[in-house]
């Protein structure tokens, strides 16, 4: 069990559990052995991160879709939802292709269902949740769709309830505006709201965890942002303050002795 790294806890580590029928000494040896074996390998387990702006200008040249991976900010890990850093990054770069995203944003999505379908609003789109991270940006919109924000998850067809709902559009960006957080770890909530992602040349997708085939197997390439969020892989810019310490990847040269413990 390799912990939650975005869980600022004394308890923090990874761990590995031995069950047995009343062998403690084999429980011991083979979780000190797992244990030993899986601290040589801690480099191969850290996320493998790409800069916004070298993102950006690679996805400029691709002539097929393709895909960038906000991770920092998936709902599904339990972070805000509401950042717009990659859509802030791509129009000030002068981006010009589709791109398609997903925001929360309550204050952004009632004001569209206050304006109606049709209408043009200004509005100050992201950072209605954590605005220290994401400063909110202001934009004109156009309202093509509004939603009560209901759909399924594809694979396990689970509910999903993200309040009122937007698709605003603006320059060349369509972005699905929700009011709550969901899981968005697959298609439902563009596919609820009338949108199909291949229809577009750069997809987020603010979740780390996609089946192959909803987007890898048809874009041209996956970008794994190194973005600002609650769930980022980069870990040391998360600001742990509780966790015991020395701790890797937090700390350099960290030294590491499994201990058992008999329960």
């Amino acid at each position: 069990m390799i912990g939650n790294p975005f869980t600022d806890v004394p308890e923090l580590c990874s761990q590995v559990l031995v069950m047995t029928d009343g062998d403690a000494a084999g429980a011991e040896r083979e979780a000190t052995r797992l244990a030993q074996e899986f601290w040589p390998l801690r480099h191969r387990m850290q996320g493998k991160l790409i800069a916004l702006d070298r993102a950006v200008a690679q996805a400029k040249s691709i002539g097929g879709p393709v895909i960038f991976t906000d991770a920092a900010d998936a709902t599904s890990s339990g972070a805000s939802g509401d950042s717009n850093t990659i859509i802030k990054a791509l129009r000030d770069a002068g981006y010009g292709k589709r791109v398609l995203a997903p925001i929360v944003d309550a204050p952004a999505a009632m004001a569209a269902h206050k304006a109606g379908v049709g209408a043009e609003i200004d509005i100050a789109l992201g950072g209605s949740i954590d605005p220290a991270r994401f400063p909110p940006m202001k934009v004109r919109v156009h309202v093509k769709l509004l939603s009560d924000g209901a759909a399924r998850l594809e694979t396990m067809k689970a509910p999903l309830q993200a309040g009122l709902t937007a698709v605003l559009a603006f320059d060349n960006f369509t972005v699905v505006v929700m009011s709550r957080s969901v899981s968005l770890f697959d298609r439902a909530m563009y596919f609820a709201n009338g949108l199909d992602p291949t229809d577009f040349d750069l997809i987020v997708v603010k979740s780390p965890h996609t089946e192959h085939h909803m987007f890898d197997s048809w874009s041209e390439k996956n970008f794994n942002i190194d973005s600002p969020g609650a769930t980022s892989a980069n870990l040391k810019n998360l600001g742990h303050t509780i966790c015991a310490r020395p701790i890797f990847p937090l700390d350099e040269n960290v030294a590491f002795t499994p201990r058992a413990t008999i329960y």
